[in-house]
């Protein structure tokens, strides 16, 4: 892939992530780009996102699922990070 292309998706990738903010701001949280290597895409989740025993559920059939329809030959994985110790954890 040229750093053109490159750069292309990444600008059209936050594109969307932008679009997604405004729903996620709704709610009191916020989403934040960190790093797309590899076809993996890294984001932050912040605010009332942090802790929230949802947020496995909206990431998955949300926020993934949209990027990766979205951008089905330029990603292979959409994962977040968090500070938050148990944001990666089923709450079952």
């Amino acid at each position: 892939m040229s750093k053109n292309q490159s750069n292309n998706i990444l600008t059209r990738v936050k594109d969307l992530l932008e679009t997604v903010r405004v729903y996620i701001n709704a709610d009191g949280g916020d989403i934040e780009f960190v790093s797309l290597e590899n076809k993996v895409l890294t984001l932050k989740i912040l605010g009332a996102c942090v802790g929230c025993p949802f947020i496995g559920a909206t990431f998955d059939e949300g926020v993934k699922t949209l990027f990766l329809s979205e951008f089905k030959d330029e990603l292979k994985d959409v994962v977040f990070v968090s500070n938050h110790p148990t944001d990666n954890k089923p709450i079952f």
